[in-house]
């Protein structure tokens, strides 16, 4: 039970320490007509049940005297939190499931009214969480809620609104991110599924689509986009968020600046001759002057890597091949050494 209410308690003080710029669920949300009533939503375990259910489902110790002085504060702090689930309930491709999912982590918030590592801090966590878990199954109100929205006029496409989550994706993440989407209007959040461009998927973590509000994993990569040139330039990834009754929004991936490479051949290519030629090409970054590694091509053929003595064969009766330089990490745009003769 120690290493579970520990693992809580740092789930909560991380949350409140690392806590999102944005809310997941603004609080500023426009609250919808077909909105079911937020009590019912807030239904769960009867105090008299509640330490039982938290010992018997999570390991937990909630004292009976903490619940009883407490209760009526708790369950009132409660239920704006599940008034946001209702409004939750009105968007057509979210289900109850995600709009409680969504909430999880403003139930453990309500505890920061207590002293951080104090007695009433724990055992707020533990009575948090096991209230939450006692929401149960809230199908009746979604359906209810759908059944009025679906009488409603349907008007234009609304418009989403959409974040990531870090604000920065930089490019050694190699793990989950997430994704937002609200209802530009209603702020009210909404599942909206992802389709990305770029070489490198996203997958969910929580079923075979990929979906916002939930984590999803990915390797942070810019993509390759054809130039003029005939070769490829960088670009951020770019997303498109789609929902039921709402326009396209396109979120392009918030990664790094995408950094030039200066590059130079010795000897010039001017002094090459035919036959076989020892050629070097330096590559180094024009923003902080560090080498990089990519593959000197000539044509589509790899002589070697950068920053090193490579040979060049340049048969006699042929033209000079092209050579250019594309970086092996991905981190930098195609640049061209030399044009091939015409």
């Amino acid at each position: 039970m120690k290493t579970i209410l520990a693992a809580l308690l740092l789930a909560a003080t991380a949350a409140s320490a690392q806590a999102p710029k944005r809310e997941v669920f603004p609080s500023d949300y426009k609250p919808q007509p077909c909105a079911a009533d937020g009590k019912a939503v807030c239904e769960s375990f009867s105090p008299q049940k509640l330490a039982q259910y938290g010992t018997a489902f999570q390991g937990f110790n909630i004292h009976q005297e903490w619940i009883d002085a407490h209760w009526n504060e708790m369950t009132e702090a409660f239920v704006p939190l599940c008034r946001k689930a209702a409004n939750c309930f009105t968007v057509k491709d979210n289900d109850w499931v995600y709009c409680l999912d969504l909430l999880q982590n403003e139930f453990l918030g309500t505890c920061n009214r207590f002293p951080a590592n104090s007695k009433d801090r724990a055992q707020c966590v533990m009575f948090a969480k096991t209230y939450y878990i006692g929401l149960g199954t809230k199908q009746k109100q979604y359906d209810e809620t759908q059944a009025c929205v679906a009488k409603e006029p349907q008007g234009a496409p609304r418009k989403l609104e959409a974040w990531v989550e870090p604000s920065l994706v930089e490019l050694h993440h190699d793990g989950k991110l997430n994704i937002y989407a609200i209802d530009a209007e209603t702020r009210i959040p909404v599942r909206a599924t992802i389709t990305m461009d770029g070489d490198t998927p996203m997958k969910s973590t929580e079923g075979p689509v990929t979906k916002t509000g939930y984590p999803n994993l990915w390797t942070a990569r810019y993509k390759r986009v054809p130039n003029a040139q005939g070769h490829t330039d960088l670009a951020p990834p770019v997303m498109t968020l789609t929902a039921t009754g709402y326009e396209p929004l396109v979120l392009t991936m918030p990664m790094p600046e995408i950094h030039t490479m200066t590059v130079a051949m010795s000897p010039a290519v001017a002094k090459l001759k035919r036959g076989t030629n020892t050629i070097t090409v330096t590559a180094k970054d024009t923003t902080t002057g560090k080498p990089v590694w990519g593959h000197v091509m000539a044509g589509t053929v790899v002589l070697g890597e950068t920053n090193k003595p490579i040979a060049l064969e340049w048969p006699k009766g042929e033209k000079r091949p092209e050579i250019w330089v594309r970086s092996l990490y991905g981190w930098h745009s195609d640049v061209v050494v030399a044009e091939g003769e015409k």
